[in-house]
């Protein structure tokens, strides 16, 4: 029954089925890409063949990151932070413009000006990274609203670089479906927060049920009809207080989609905490209770859904000198350099603006990559009895109660 949980911060899966079982389990699904590496062949994409075989291998962190990396090299980069590479792979914020009015998300609540990246400040940024090995296009945002986000898309996977998306998939028509799977964008993580239309709608004000279901069946139809088994299509499912009950349904409606040869050799769904500012504090939900945490894990496994949780159950968040998302840099609107993903949805961008590593349009990004500030943040994080680095604080994902009550907080990083 358990089979199949395959958590992200990989706390819950330790505690059900132990380290080795699910070292096993992770090594597994590894070796489930190898239709996708035979496909890129096929079509002659040797160079992207190996660039996703490469982040699957040796990059311990971000979307792509594969599990003999995180056990093997992940523990060696936190030991000694100067191993760790220029970074090959980064998440660019491609627009922070949206006609969505989802209550979890930040965007709601902003009260500053929305724009998108050009193609032009996109390139200017992706080619600082001459050895990049992974991108995802993200942003608070809905991109395919920003008309240059396929040429952005097209301009990285003509590097044959293995490329990310996240999307609502309310507006995916098949024009766009068909471009996504010709130029052989590797992933979508699909942002779908409710089972049902009443939740759904409730929680993504602005995107409708009906249309997102048709849309995810219509795109699974067109990969069929292509013979392709990427995008993978990968489901985000932000825990609530309004939907954490929908949790066992959510699955059940993953698989009425697909099994994994149609939605992708690493389809999953991905159950994560939500990352809670001061308006929505009051939807967090501490821990899922175990009763439904059982009910989810028997219909992946009743249904061969593979699932992830993070920062679902805040007593097994793990400690902070666990973290390697600091490998991932998040490149802002506007150029701004952050260490992570999971600095964002606090709503305070100013502050991130303020307190970033530096700009991509003042400075190059090796200058501020090696510049002693962000130098002295990389070899502070894993240090367990170390202060805990001021982007770090509270951190949502990491547990940084006990560095902070015993070390203190550096204001500097």
């Amino acid at each position: 029954m358990l089979r199949r949980l395959i958590p992200g911060s990989f706390a819950v899966s330790e505690r059900i089925l132990g380290k080795r079982t699910l070292f096993a389990m992770l090594l597994k699904m590894a070796w489930a890409y190898k239709r996708t590496l035979i496909y890129s062949l096929k079509k002659g994409r040797i160079k992207a063949a190996i660039n996703f075989l490469y982040i699957k291998t040796f990059v311990p962190v971000g979307e792509g990151g594969g599990a003999a990396a995180f056990f093997i090299i992940g523990p060696l980069i936190k030991r000694f932070p100067r191993l760790a590479p220029y970074p090959r792979n980064i998440e660019i914020e491609v627009t922070t413009v949206c006609n969505r009015k989802c209550i979890i998300c930040e965007h709601t609540y902003w009260k500053e000006k929305s724009r998108h990246l050009s193609l032009e400040e996109f390139k200017h940024i992706a080619d600082q990274f001459p050895r990049l090995r992974w991108a995802n296009l993200t942003g608070e945002g809905s991109a395919f609203l920003n008309k240059d986000y396929l040429s952005m898309i097209k301009y990285l996977k003509a590097k044959s670089i293995p490329l990310f998306l996240v999307d609502h998939f309310d507006s995916m028509d098949e024009k766009i479906a068909k471009e996504l799977i010709q130029i052989g964008v590797d992933g979508i993580y699909i942002s779908m927060d409710g089972a049902t239309k009443e939740t759904y709608e409730k929680i993504q004000v602005g995107c409708d049920f009906d249309r997102v279901v048709k849309n995810i069946k219509n795109f699974v139809a067109l990969k069929e009809e292509m013979k392709s088994p990427i995008p993978e299509l990968c489901f985000r499912f932000i825990v609530t207080t309004l939907n954490v009950h929908e949790m066992p349904q959510f699955v059940e409606l993953v698989s009425s989609f697909g099994d994994r040869d149609s939605l992708g050799d690493g389809s999953h769904v991905d159950f994560a905490g939500l990352l809670e500012f001061a308006e929505i504090a009051h939807l967090k939900v501490p821990e899922v209770p175990e009763e439904i945490l059982r009910d989810t894990v028997t219909a992946g496994g009743k249904h061969g859904v593979l699932l992830t949780f993070a920062h679902t159950q805040l007593q097994e968040l793990p400690p902070l000198e666990s973290c390697l998302a600091w490998m991932e840099p998040y490149i802002m609107m506007g150029g701004y350099v952050l260490p992570c993903c999971a600095v964002l949805m606090s709503n305070k961008r100013e502050w991130l603006r303020q307190h970033s590593f530096g700009n991509v349009f003042e400075k190059s990004f090796e200058e501020i990559w090696y510049s002693e500030r962000y130098t002295r943040f990389r070899q502070m994080v894993n240090k367990p009895h170390g202060k805990v680095p001021l982007f770090c604080k509270g951190c949502r994902g990491y547990n940084t109660v006990e560095r902070e009550q015993s070390y203190g907080v550096d204001m500097e990083l």
